[in-house]
């Protein structure tokens, strides 16, 4: 796995009528540094298949001229012919919404660049690239599609520390959490990347930087393999969601490299129910997330079932910037949901908050599952974490405890600094609220607070908590079945 260290230098023109351009300098943070590019992206691949050159049917690549006419006549042609590989190459080409279709690669070349229009007017529907019902689509670096984020956020409200403050208080990092972002304007093309009820779909290989909503959508899915991409966003862009898996099944995610402002890989699955289909068999390996919100996480909206989910070989982490990053694993069911058979293994987290936030709820969102959910068979073994700020967290609710978890060879050590805590007794059950880490307030655990759960086995696990702590290494609270083998 591969560490991060400062400095990716971004700069954005914005252009105001009659003015020469303005170039801004983000506060320091909000696009990392130095992203290995090297360890992802192969600059000498060239996918297989005829070439329909975006030139050739009139492109400019000056990075003014929008190009969405001869874009869609580049993949019309491939399509047409059986298939194909629509090759952007040789400059900078702005256009507004791309719409693949089946047996046509999308590919851009090294040095070449494929950018969002920065007018809403040059989206139907509100994406960039969209694809619905294609069967074997591909989108193909080593190029770059740029989203131009910056165009579709308001200023942060304050900027944030690039350094941890000398005492933690929970309460403090929450509100500069929400502080530093930068607020969504309407109409912004979101998600960047969607592709909806396909088949036999493959990124690899590319580089998508400044998304201004979510990055890439698997919506409905089938069949997909994502490898070697790179996605890198501002780090306070709200909603900037890395890839986001919803009601898709046979996915994986491997080799990527993912910095965002929101969750980096999430799955979830129940926007519209009428819609929702059980998802299944999702794995995500060898992946390298930095994110502002939850490095992976199975949530928020979990109408429909989720099952056979593994995740393995991955570095969750934050730097730069603080506050840090909220939960590295966040496994979640709150809408009904039933969520089992998750497996996470080989993981190594920095600078995150909470290494571990597993929650059943009963947040209910579409008001007709009312306390239906499940969370059940879940496997955490070999967790390395350092600079974390708060315990793991298993809480199920009263009556519907979290089924089956294991915990083996967990090693928890905290940063040192001072803490400000503020525990309430009885922690708050608070079963209806959105669900993230810091929903209970401080917990009277510094290594596990496990409350409402039937079946907890906690096996090697170890902590190095701040030199003042006064917190008992473990709190169960309505534990059933419980065993405990330090």
């Amino acid at each position: 796995m591969h560490s991060c260290r400062a400095g990716f230098a971004f700069i954005a023109l914005v252009l105001a009528a009659g003015a020469e351009p303005v170039i801004p300098i983000p506060a320091p943070g909000e696009f990392l540094s130095n992203i290995p590019y090297a360890s992802y992206i192969d600059n000498s691949k060239v996918p297989e298949g005829r070439v329909f050159d975006l030139r050739e049917f009139g492109a400019v690549g000056d990075g003014k001229a929008i190009n969405t006419v001869a874009i869609a006549k580049a993949i019309t042609a491939a399509h047409d012919s059986g298939g194909g590989v629509v090759r952007i190459d040789g400059g900078d080409y702005v256009s507004g919404t791309i719409h693949l279709k089946s047996n046509v690669t999308l590919y851009i070349a090294k040095d070449s660049v494929l950018r969002a229009s920065r007018s809403g007017a040059d989206y139907d529907p509100p994406h960039f690239i969209y694809c619905q019902g294609a069967n074997r689509v591909s989108i193909a670096g080593p190029g770059k599609i740029l989203g131009e984020g910056d165009a579709w956020w308001t200023p942060p409200r304050a900027a944030a520390p690039t350094t941890p403050p000398a005492e933690f208080n929970l309460k403090e990092m929450e509100s500069t959490h929400f502080l530093a972002k930068r607020k969504k304007v309407p109409n912004r093309p979101s998600p960047l990347i969607r592709l909806q009820d396909c088949t036999h779909v493959k990124m690899s290989n590319l580089i998508v930087e400044n998304s201004p909503g979510w990055t890439v959508m698997l919506d409905h899915c089938d069949r997909v393999k994502i490898d070697r991409v790179i996605l890198n966003n501002n780090y306070h862009g709200e909603n900037t969601d890395g890839i986001d898996v919803v009601g898709s099944n046979d996915v994986e995610i491997t080799r990527c490299f993912v910095s965002t402002g929101d969750d980096g890989i999430v799955l979830k699955n129940g926007f519209a129910k009428e819609l929702s289909r059980p998802m299944t068999n999702v794995r995500i390996a060898n992946c390298a997330i930095r994110s502002g919100a939850n490095c992976i996480k199975i949530g928020t909206e979990t109408w429909s079932n989720i099952s056979d989910v593994r995740i393995s070989e991955c570095e969750l982490f934050t730097e730069e910037i603080w506050p840090w990053g909220l939960a590295a694993i966040a496994i979640e069911s709150v809408d009904g949901a039933h969520v089992k058979n998750i497996t996470a293994e080989n993981i190594s987290v920095r600078n995150v908050n909470a290494p571990l936030f597993i929650r059943l709820g009963n947040r209910n969102r579409w008001k007709d599952k009312d306390r239906a959910g499940a969370l059940e068979s879940i496997s955490i073994q070999n967790m390395k974490a350092t600079g974390i700020e708060f315990p793991c967290v298993i809480s199920g609710i009263a009556g519907m405890p979290i089924k089956g978890v294991m915990l083996e060879n967990i090693d928890i050590r905290y940063r040192e600094a001072g803490e400000r805590l503020e525990i309430v007794n009885p922690v708050p059950e608070v079963e209806a609220q959105y669900p993230e880490f810091w929903m209970f307030g401080d917990l009277p655990a510094h290594g596990l607070y496990a409350r409402h759960v039937d079946g907890l086995t906690v096996r090697g696990f170890q902590t190095s908590p701040r030199r003042i702590n006064q917190r008992d290494k473990f709190v169960f609270d309505d534990v059933q079945n419980l065993n405990v083998e330090d």
